[in-house]
């Protein structure tokens, strides 16, 4: 019996050429979809969270003890654990509104919040998502603003929400890196505290407003960011009223 002999031939090197061609194009045409893919779950995770937080804000503020006011950094604290600094004002007026929050006995401890607190495109610190996590101003992802009216003396006061009209024209929480004892209450805060989040999800910021309301601000990729316009936008009524000369 005459044996068959199969002849295998390998690719010649202008194939493998064209094929890597071939990958590289489909590489270039694919990431930039895969990489909006991925940035669309982060804002939807992000608008999420501060829709939760928006809902404990108003909880927080049916509080007996804090009736119509919405925390922000700061506020005093006003739980007996002088371990706790004011910069956490905010954040651990709204986590204690959730049963998940454990509270520090010492000072070598933080306390530890739901990760809503937390943005996923925000990788300034590891967050395991689903899992507890050390406040602080590295994993905590947003920042209060405030009107300043509450306290003159304190232009980072709480805000006061009875009586006031357009609550749904004075933000209250947004994207942001926090700063220690420090609201958003000007447009050198916003530039310093805001500003530099805008590539966490491509030029997206999420805004909760006094009403509980959120709203979502995009710009376009290829568009220059003008501060002073989307300070402007985000705050359309004047943050911090003028002081009367006496």
């Amino acid at each position: 019996m005459r044996a068959i002999r199969v002849q295998v031939r390998g690719f010649t090197l202008v194939e493998l050429i064209v094929v890597i061609a071939i990958l590289a194009v489909l590489l270039g045409i694919s990431s930039p979809l895969l990489f909006s893919y991925l940035n669309a779950g982060d804002v939807v995770k992000c608008r999420a969270n501060i829709d939760q937080l928006a809902k404990l804000g108003v909880k927080y503020g049916q509080d007996m003890a804090t009736r119509n006011m919405l925390p922000t950094s700061g506020m005093a604290d006003d739980e007996d654990t002088p371990e706790m600094d004011e910069s956490e004002g905010w954040w651990m007026g709204l986590a204690q509104e959730l049963d998940s929050t454990v509270l520090p006995s010492d000072r070598k401890h933080r306390m530890k919040v739901a990760t809503i607190f937390h943005c996923p495109g925000d990788h300034r610190a590891q967050v395991q998502d689903g899992m507890l996590m050390e406040a602080s101003t590295k994993t905590v992802s947003y920042v209060s603003w405030t009107d300043g009216s509450e306290d003159e003396d304190n232009p980072n006061s709480q805000i006061r929400t009875l009586g006031k009209k357009h609550l749904d024209m004075l933000p209250w929480l947004s994207d942001g890196i926090p700063q220690a004892k420090q609201s958003v209450t000007s447009l050198s805060d916003f530039k310093k505290m805001v500003i530099p989040t805008l590539d966490r999800h491509s030029n997206t910021l999420m805004v909760a407003y006094a009403s509980g309301v959120v709203q979502q601000f995009e710009m376009k990729d290829d568009e220059q960011v003008d501060s002073a316009k989307l300070f402007r936008k985000i705050n359309p009524e004047k943050l911090v009223p003028t002081k009367k000369k006496k």
